[in-house]
């Protein structure tokens, strides 16, 4: 399976800001794979070898994180809220997107990746 997020799958987003990403998981022959009763979770961390996730979205955590909209033709949205970056410090962390089929099948649909936290002139409490 493989994943449709975005350019080359690189999240930027400014520290302590709102931000929703659409998500679309393919298979091989890039035919949408349904998504009916899966599960699918970002992570996001300081680097692969950290124990514990600085953030983590995951759609059994409802609609205000992973929000399967299309399950059928594949397509999930991953919501941020500006408490998930707010007390991140401005730089580049590695992310990962997996999906849980219904059947238990489980697997990566984007492989670690940048997940970039840019500084805002405006900061909102």
């Amino acid at each position: 399976m493989s994943s449709i997020l975005g350019s080359e799958n690189q999240i930027e987003i400014i520290r302590g800001s709102s931000k929703t990403f659409e998500l679309e998981v393919l298979d091989e022959s890039d035919a949408a794979v349904d998504l009916t009763s899966a599960r699918v979770v970002l992570t996001v961390k300081c680097s692969l070898v950290d124990p514990a996730p600085l953030i983590q979205k995951d759609s059994e955590g409802g609609a205000t994180q992973v929000e399967i909209t299309a399950p059928r033709e594949g397509k999930a949205r991953i919501k941020f809220s500006p408490a998930d970056t707010q007390t991140l410090d401005v730089g580049k962390y590695t992310f990962d997107v997996w999906v849980v089929l219904a059947s238990g099948f489980r697997c990566p649909v984007i492989l670690p990746s940048p997940f970039i936290v840019q500084a805002g002139v405006t900061i909102l409490t």
